[in-house]
């Protein structure tokens, strides 16, 4: 075979292989050809700069010795900010503002000249949350003695550190309350277990199949209806209790019942004995 054949070939691999790699780094070039300027003026002019991260639309200033603040931009959607000084930079205060973010402070004592310094700022959040639930659901709430509505709420942008007394009301329930402290980038989750306000007295005894609807039952002399073995739906506070059997047997008792409590009242013998 021609040897001159293997020559053409060879000649062309390297004439495709030369291009494509110009053509790489042209394309390089071209995608980096702001960092690249900048790194050439940066060492040339001598610059020292100072490369800020934090969330996007940041206020960032310089404090003077007498805190006035002067302004130097914003930082951009790429969540940077770079602060660029011919020369070296020294004793410089940049203090970071953001609405909803604590302001931050970063003294900077020395950056030398051809230097670059990178500060990623904290952004502490500002403001919380605030949930609150109930069981039932629907009781109505106050906070810090003020009605907002029925569970369940939600209330957002509550300054870090904000003390909050919550009440919850529901007829036929005990009230309940909490005090919690609203912190910066959580939400506060209250949760309300309500308690039933009906008082109840549960009769009971040890005489196997005893007739409990053959008793007649009075509160504060008043006959109410017995629901099994239970007096339900008895007001709080202190009552009389009057329990008679089918033949005029009579037991009585007194109770102080709190709200949502149930008393278990165990006949004697002697009045299951003669009373069934």
């Amino acid at each position: 075979m021609d040897e001159s054949h293997f020559e053409d070939t060879g000649a062309r691999v390297f004439r495709y292989s030369f291009f494509a790699f110009l053509s790489l780094v042209t394309f390089v070039g071209l995608w980096k050809k702001e960092d690249i300027l900048n790194y050439f003026s940066f060492r040339e002019h001598g610059e020292s700069r100072i490369v800020i991260y934090a969330l996007s639309g940041t206020s960032v200033n310089v404090l003077d010795e007498k805190r006035n603040k002067r302004e130097l931009g914003l930082v951009g959607r790429d969540g940077k900010f770079t602060l660029v000084e011919q020369g070296g930079i020294e004793s410089t205060r940049l203090y970071l503002n953001h609405p909803y973010y604590f302001p931050e402070e970063k003294l900077f004592e020395r950056v030398t000249k051809g230097e670059t310094i990178h500060y990623t700022a904290q952004m502490k959040p500002m403001y919380g949350s605030l949930s609150v639930r109930s069981f039932p659901q629907g009781a109505t709430l106050r906070v810090n003695e003020e009605e907002v509505g029925d569970a369940p709420y939600k209330q957002k942008d509550i300054r870090d550190g904000t003390r909050l007394y919550i009440e919850a009301f529901l007829d036929g329930y005990i009230p309940q309350f909490r005090d919690v402290e609203v912190r910066g980038g959580s939400e506060e989750e209250v949760v309300f277990s309500l308690a039933s306000t009906e008082c109840s007295i549960l009769l009971e005894t040890s005489k196997p199949g005893f007739a409990y609807e053959t008793l007649s039952i009075f509160i504060d002399e008043v006959p109410v209806s017995l629901d099994g073995q239970r007096v339900r739906f008895i007001l709080p506070g202190l009552r009389d209790l009057q329990v008679v059997a089918h033949d005029g047997l009579k037991l009585q008792k007194s109770f102080n019942i709190k709200p949502g409590q149930t008393i278990r009242l165990q006949l004697p013998d002697w009045f299951v004995d003669d009373g069934s």
